[in-house]
Parts: C-alpha cells; sequence; structure tokens
C-alpha cells in the first residue's frame, strides 16, 4: 500500500518501549485497585454509620449491630485489612486503621479496637484522625472497665487538644457508663456536668431523659419532675417525648401529686397506641390507683391487660404489683405463682431483691405448712418457727407471728435451742412490732428464766442491743479452737498430712481427701467480719472426750462478756453458721439462728427436714456486687401495701 505524500511510515515498537508501556499500564491498575479497595472498605462502614445517625436524629439510643449494619462494619474491616496485607507502606496505612479501629468499637469489640488503635499511635504518630482516636481509645477502656488508662487518654486529648469538640462528649459518656453499672450518683453527676455545656451538649434530650431515671432510681422525685418538665418543654414529639411524659407520670404519683399524674396520663392514649406501649401505661396507671386507695380497681385493671399489651416486660411487673396484693390479701399461693413471673424479668422490677426474698419466704412458708399435717415431735415447732420467721420478717404479720412463736415455746417436743428462739421471735414480736411492752417483758422474763445462758437471753439482758454479733463470732472462734486441740495425734497427724498433699498437687485417693476434708471444718469456717482474735492460749494433746476443765484453762470456759461457757459439744454450746448469726434490720438476732451442729438450712432457708416435706430445691444463686441502694420510698407503702423488713 501506497501512503500519501508526507506521510511518515511509524516504526515498529522496540521491546524496550513496549516493557516500559506495560510496566505503566500495570501501576496506575495497581493504584487504582488500592484506592477502590479503600473506597469500598469506606463505603461499607458509611452505610453502617447511616443506621446509627438516623436512630440519633429520632432521638433515640443508637442501636446494637445486627443485620446488614453489622455485615458492613464486617466489611469495612476486612476490607481494610486487605489494604494493609497488599499494599504495606502505602498512604493509606493510617486511613485503614483508623477505619479497623472504629469499626471494631461500633461492634462492641472494644479490645480489639484498642490492639488497632495502639497499632495506629506507633506507626503513625501524627495521624490526622489523632484527636478522634484518643478520644475512641479513651472510651474502650472505659468501657473495659480500665478507668486509670481510660484518664490517661483523656488526659493526652486534652493537651494535645484542648479546644476538642469531644471534650464535651466525655461526660456524656461516662454518665452512660455508669448508668449501665446502677451507679446513680455518679451517673447524675456526669450528666448534670454535660448538660451545663449548653450548646456543645448535642444529645440533650436523651441525656435528660437518663439523668431524670437516676434521680427516680434515688427516689429524688422533685429533681426528677423538674428535670423532665424543662425537657418536655423543648422536645420534640415522638418516642423520646412519650418515654418522658410516661415516666413523668410515675414520679408525680410517687410524689404524691395524683391529680397531676392523672392528667398527664388521660393524654397518653394516642401515644401508647402508636408507640405500642398501651401495657406500660396501664401499669402506671395501675400505680396511681394503688396509691390513691383503689387497689381492687388496680388488680382488675392489670388482671384484664389483653395479651397483645403483654410485652415480657409488662407481664413482669404486672405480676409484680399482682404478687403484693395477693399477698396482703393472704393468697399465698397464688401470691407465689406471680412472684415467680416477676422473676423472669428481675433486671425491670422496682425493687428486684425484695422480690426474690419474698418469693423464698413464701416458698418456706407453703413448705412448712404443707409439712405440719404429718409432722411429729420436734418438727413440729420447728415447723411453725418457720412460718412465723416468715410471718414476722417476710409478710409483716406480727400478731399471726407471735402466735405461732407462742405454740412453738410452749410445745413441750421443742428442745432448748428451738424454744429460745421461739421466746426471742415473741419478744421481738410484742416489743418492736406490736407495741406490746408488758408482753414482751413477759417473753423476755420467761426466756432468761427458763434458758439464761441462750445467746438469745443474753440478747434481751444486753442493754443498747448489746453487740452480739462480735460475742457470737469470739465463741465461735473459742469452740472451733477446741475442736482443733482435741484432736487425737494420729488425727492431726493425718490432717497436716492431707493439707500438704493438697497444697503440692499430690494426695491420696479421692475417699481418703474427702474424709479428711470434712474433718477440715474446723479450719474451713473463718470469718467474714475482721477483728482481733480473742487471746486464748489453749493446751494441745486434749482428748475430744474429756475436754479443758476450769482449773486446766480458766480463760477457756469464760465467755467475752463473762457469762461461763458449757463444755465442748454441750446442749448449750452455741457454734455460728459459717455465714454468721442472722440478724433483723433493727440489729437483733434472728431467731431462726441455727447452731453449728443442728440442721443448715439450704439457699431458701428451709431445714432439711421441711425440704422432705415438699419443699422444691433452689440452685444457689452466684453472689452479684453491690449496688448502691435507693433511699426508702416516702409513698411505698401506699403502693405496694406494707413493706416488710427484709432479713440479712
Amino acid at each position: 500500500m501506497r501512503l500519501p505524500v508526507g506521510t511518515v511510515r511509524p516504526q515498529p515498537m522496540g521491546l524496550r518501549e513496549a516493557s516500559a508501556l506495560v510496566l505503566v499500564l500495570v501501576l496506575i491498575a495497581g493504584g487504582c485497585a488500592k484506592y477502590n479497595t479503600y473506597y469500598n472498605a469506606k463505603k461499607s462502614f458509611d452505610n453502617a454509620e447511616r443506621v446509627r445517625e438516623d436512630a440519633i436524629r429520632r432521638n433515640e439510643d443508637p442501636p446494637k449491630p445486627v443485620g446488614t449494619q453489622k455485615t458492613d462494619y464486617e466489611s469495612a474491616i476486612a476490607k481494610a485489612q486487605k489494604v494493609l496485607d497488599d499494599y504495606p507502606g502505602h498512604s493509606l496505612s493510617d486511613d485503614a486503621l483508623f477505619l479497623r479501629a472504629k469499626s471494631y468499637f461500633r461492634l462492641e469489640s472494644y479490645r480489639m479496637s484498642i490492639r488497632q488503635f495502639d497499632l495506629l499511635f506507633t506507626n503513625f504518630p501524627a495521624t490526622e484522625y489523632l484527636e478522634e482516636s484518643l478520644y475512641l481509645q479513651a472510651l474502650n477502656y472505659l468501657l473495659i472497665g480500665a478507668v486509670d488508662r481510660s484518664q490517661d487518654y483523656l488526659g493526652q486529648l486534652e493537651r494535645a487538644f484542648p479546644e476538642s469538640r469531644y471534650q464535651a462528649e466525655v461526660s456524656r459518656v461516662s454518665g452512660d457508663n455508669a448508668y449501665t453499672m446502677e451507679d446513680w450518683g455518679a451517673a447524675v453527676t456526669a450528666y448534670r456536668q454535660y448538660l451545663q455545656l449548653g450548646e456543645d451538649a448535642r444529645d440533650r434530650e436523651r441525656v435528660a431523659l437518663k439523668l431524670a431515671e437516676c434521680l427516680w432510681e434515688q427516689a429524688a422525685y422533685t429533681g426528677a419532675d423538674s428535670t423532665l418538665a424543662e425537657m418536655l418543654a423543648k422536645v420534640a414529639p415522638g418516642d423520646l417525648k412519650f418515654r418522658a411524659e410516661l415516666l413523668r407520670g410515675r414520679v408525680l404519683v410517687r410524689a404524691g401529686k395524683y391529680e397531676q399524674a392523672s392528667a398527664i396520663l388521660d393524654e397518653l392514649d394516642q401515644a401508647a397506641a402508636f408507640h405500642k406501649a398501651e401495657g406500660e401505661l396501664a401499669l402506671v396507671r395501675a400505680e396511681l390507683l394503688t396509691a390513691s386507695g383503689q387497689v381492687d380497681d388496680a388488680a382488675a385493671l392489670l388482671q384484664g391487660m389483653p395479651n397483645e399489651w403483654q410485652t415480657p416486660e409488662v407481664k413482669a411487673r404486672a405480676a409484680d404489683l399482682l404478687a403484693y396484693r395477693f399477698l396482703e390479701r393472704q393468697e399465698y399461693t397464688e401470691a407465689l405463682d406471680q412472684f415467680k413471673v416477676a422473676l423472669t424479668q428481675k433486671d425491670k422490677l422496682d425493687d428486684p431483691d425484695r422480690t426474690r426474698r419474698l418469693n423464698d419466704q413464701l416458698k418456706d412458708y407453703l413448705a412448712a405448712d404443707t409439712a405440719l399435717a404429718d409432722a411429729k415431735g420436734e418438727r413440729v415447732p420447728r415447723l411453725k418457727l418457720l412460718q412465723a420467721n416468715a410471718m414476722l420478717f417476710g409478710f409483716d404479720r406480727p400478731a399471726m407471728a407471735a402466735s405461732l412463736y407462742r405454740e412453738a415455746a410452749a410445745d413441750t417436743a421443742a428442745d432448748s435451742l428451738l424454744a429460745a428462739r421461739a421466746l426471742y421471735g415473741l419478744w421481738l414480736a410484742h416489743g418492736q412490732r406490736l407495741d406490746n411492752p408488758d408482753s414482751a417483758a413477759a417473753a423476755a422474763a420467761e426466756l432468761q428464766e427458763r434458758f439464761p445462758e441462750s445467746a438469745q437471753a443474753r440478747e434481751v439482758r444486753a442493754e443498747a442491743g448489746g453487740d452480739l454479733v462480735e460475742f457470737l463470732l469470739a465463741e465461735r472462734e473459742i469452740v472451733q479452737q477446741r475442736n482443733l486441740a482435741n484432736l487425737s495425734e494420729a488425727e492431726r497427724a493425718a490432717l497436716e498430712k492431707v493439707v500438704t498433699a493438697t497444697e503440692s498437687g499430690v494426695g491420696e485417693s479421692v475417699t481418703g481427701r474427702q474424709a479428711a476434708r470434712r474433718r477440715m471444718v474446723y479450719f474451713a469456717r473463718r470469718d467474714h467480719l475482721v477483728f482481733p482474735p480473742p487471746e486464748i492460749v489453749i493446751p494441745l494433746g486434749e482428748r475430744a472426750g474429756a475436754g479443758p476443765t476450769r482449773r486446766q484453762d480458766p480463760a477457756l470456759l469464760s465467755s467475752p462478756t463473762g457469762a461461763e461457757l458449757p463444755p465442748a459439744g454441750g446442749a448449750e454450746a452455741f457454734p455460728v453458721p459459717a455465714d454468721g448469726p442472722a440478724r433483723t434490720v433493727d440489729g437483733a438476732l434472728d431467731p431462726n439462728l441455727e447452731p453449728a451442729a443442728a440442721a443448715v438450712p439450704d439457699s431458701t432457708g428451709l431445714t432439711a427436714e421441711a425440704e422432705g416435706a415438699g419443699a422444691t430445691d433452689k440452685p444457689q444463686e452466684s453472689k452479684e456486687p453491690e449496688k448502691p441502694k435507693k433511699e426508702r420510698d416516702p409513698n411505698w407503702d401506699r403502693l405496694r401495701g406494707p413493706r416488710p423488713e427484709p432479713r440479712p
């Protein structure tokens, strides 16, 4: 083919030029891949964040990531990791690390988030994300309970960014953390600090509602009412406003402002239907009816609620209110059934500890009542004593308790310890609950006449209540040391051998270890209270059959109060159970105190004898950290009926 005149014939591309072109195209494609990977990671993260931001705009708490939102966060984590793996040292590395760290934080994987932020701080100390990263790392440590480390990062944030927009958020998040831990006082302080920030507090309405809830838990109803009134004047209609109005209705009921509460509740019917909260509104109305004396109307309202209103929380709270009504009517079986339902959502109850305690006492009472039908001999007064304790300390029926105590004390089958406890309970019922000083004095006189050396008689004689706890603990220490001293040389050698073998991890057969561990009861029962042990020198090598005498060791047979102690193993020895003596709310000794040699109550409080008579087993509950106690509500009795004093 002939080319036009003047046309330059193209020269074939050499190998070098072709290789260079291919390299350029590969680099361009590689660069696009890096940015595309990061772009897709950021897009997934932004999609997940949009769900969170929509909830905040509706004045709702951000939901825990689930479904598509959770998948988007996880996708962002995986794609950001691909940037780090495939393109190490790229300028997007700190972006990818920050994206992974924040995604883990949103997924509540706080320890994983901490690791990613640590990598970011180590490799990119001057990253553009430093301000937000310090704040989020402080939250990470706060939410895993490492408060000191959290404060370290907050300090760094304050020094590096004194005008940081995140400073305002610190008080809010600290308040949320205290709220979750039910540390109401700390939450109130943090929330109030946040609300004082003015325009910097972007989440004022939600925080104000939580502040009011904390004040409700503290029974500070005046403060809660004013907080809610101020908030409701500014908040837009929606779920947050409905929740605030519902809480204000409850606050006004507890404050005794029934007409004002009724006016607020009457305006919430439409909002309750819209938010599908008719059951919650019915509960508040039932509280109002109960507080104003219309108890039967309140019970009818709760029992007549449609099934579609009864969410698990509503059902539990309604059962809790009904149980107290049945208890007041002495319909104990029905009350127990309702308490069981209430405890399925115990975290939603106003006073879950009281509900659980009454549930246990009802089980004790009903089991003893069933057992009495066939009981004979000493079991009869013992079961009556259990019922009397439930009546006095649980159901607030001191007259019925006094009658049962008198029957138990008068029963000739009752042993000395049981009769002494019954007379002591009779003294408590007449003296502290029924205001019958003459009857209380008669019970005290009979107790001291029949059982002058009993622990109960010492409590009655002591001025200002005495310090029976310390006395009994010291007396128990004496008995334990005496029992140890009375071991034979062979028993002592076997005990020491097992202790040594157990500590070293090498021991005898399982049967041998268990047998020896039973003898270790002398060591196992240690005091939970800290006080100086009695200074007693006990001669070693004394046999259990002989026991020490006054001539051998006068100090051994005298109590800390000067009263003479009986010999070891005698009927009048008073060793104390491992958890110390049970006491009433007024500091007096509970008449249900069992000696170490007697039948030991299980977690329900029933003795083994009562258990065999129809009581059901109850798994032992794990101990929880103590929570700040609420102040007593002055309107509690009006809402719940008579409030029984708790048994320790």
